[in-house]
């Protein structure tokens, strides 16, 4: 009787919830920039377990590519004459940006979430170093990222993340070919009811390889020598050329 009651009492209980659980990796995790780089795209796949609960689920990815310093000027009139004010500088703007999702960001959480993660160009918090009111700030804010939006290097598509079969997604991320070197990392966050259900973190690195990575190198360890090289360069190009076309 009481091992009937047992199994009684265990076929009544509520089923445990299946785990959350959140996978993803990438087609590779290095971008080489050589002579003849014209930018790439990489494949981000990865697979979902919502567990158990109401509502789909939502995928945003993010790439956030190394931080930059940025120098603004603000065009001011003195004397009748257009001329750039006192510059304003930022010190932690990405060199590049994107975001990939399933559908529109406001549809997928509030504006307080995605302002306190960041999520979105408009929503990334740039540091000045200058003592800037907060008016001119905002302004400041939004010209840089229309800047790097209209070169390309701010990227948002609400429609890049699809879901091929069952628990499985993928998207596309495309690096244009100005895209610095250094590292990127990947965010992917699942999402449920508004929600923050799972995250994943990927580094991605930017180099270069061959010539372009010599050059690069002592550009930064050995400027003085770069420099003297590429004025020698420079004049035995000019030599070379007024011996080939001089008149005969």
């Amino acid at each position: 009787m009481i091992r009937w009651l047992a199994v009684l009492l265990l076929m009544l209980s509520p089923a445990p919830a299946l785990a959350v659980s959140l996978a993803t990796d990438l087609s590779s995790r290095e971008i080489a920039i050589t002579s003849s780089f014209n930018g790439t795209s990489l494949l981000l796949f990865g697979s979902k377990n919502a567990g158990r609960g109401a509502g789909d689920v939502d995928i945003i990815a993010v790439v956030h590519g190394p931080e930059q310093p940025m120098t603004i000027y603000r065009k001011q009139r003195v004397a009748g004459i257009w001329v750039n004010s006192r510059p304003v500088r930022f010190h932690n703007v990405p060199g590049f940006y994107a975001i990939a999702s399933n559908r529109p960001l406001e549809e997928i959480a509030d504006a307080d979430y995605l302002r306190r993660e960041n999520i979105g160009p408009t929503n990334l918090v740039l540091l000045s170093v200058e003592d800037v009111g907060l008016d001119e700030l905002a302004d400041l804010r939004r010209a840089i990222v229309d800047d790097r939006r209209r070169a390309g290097m701010y990227i948002a598509e609400n429609d890049a993340v699809t879901f091929p079969a069952g628990d499985l997604f993928r998207a596309n991320i495309f690096f244009p070919a100005r895209v610095p070197v250094g590292d990127y990392r990947v965010i992917v966050r699942m999402m449920r009811d508004g929600r923050e259900i799972g995250r994943t973190t990927t580094v991605v690195t930017v180099g270069k390889q061959g010539l372009e990575q010599w050059i690069y190198t002592t550009a930064h360890s050995q400027p003085l020598a770069y420099g003297l090289a590429a004025i020698l360069i420079a004049v035995a190009a000019g030599w070379t050329a007024a011996l080939v076309f001089r008149p005969r």
